[in-house]
């Protein structure tokens, strides 16, 4: 009787944990088992910010050209961790996204929005989200 209550509580437990499934190649808001910012982050912390370009597209990638704006990327930091808490389709190919950090014991949530572009989910860029997602935007 106890062996089958200890695995019944390892296989909730490890239900609880598993990284959820739904995000494996069933939507472009998926990159590798996690989301477009979350892939940015960790693009950014590897200092991979030519590469970051390509996933982007707004009025602050417009007024720039790609050297100055991997500039502005290598300046800027992403350093809190991201969790995102809701999707909203807005319409055939882009979607809103909120997210959630906490900053200093303060929860903040914002939204960042994201389209289908050449076939490559993007997220907009604006001064408003510069300000807001990466710090020291200059």
């Amino acid at each position: 009787m106890k062996c089958i209550l200890i695995i019944a509580l390892i296989m909730i437990v490890h239900r609880i944990s598993a990284q959820p499934s739904d995000c494996l190649f069933k939507n472009p808001l998926c990159f590798y088992s996690t989301d477009i910012l979350v892939y940015l982050q960790v693009m950014h912390k590897h200092q991979l910010y030519k590469q970051m370009i390509p996933f982007m597209y707004g009025s602050q990638t417009v007024l720039m050209t790609n050297d100055e704006l991997e500039q502005k990327l290598s300046k800027a930091t992403i350093g809190y961790s991201f969790n995102r808490v809701g999707v909203m389709r807005k319409g055939e190919s882009s979607w809103s996204l909120t997210y959630q950090r906490t900053i200093l014991g303060t929860e903040e949530t914002f939204t960042v929005d994201c389209a289908l572009v050449n076939d490559t989910c993007r997220i907009y860029v604006d001064s408003t989200l510069c300000k807001t997602v990466f710090e020291r935007w200059e």
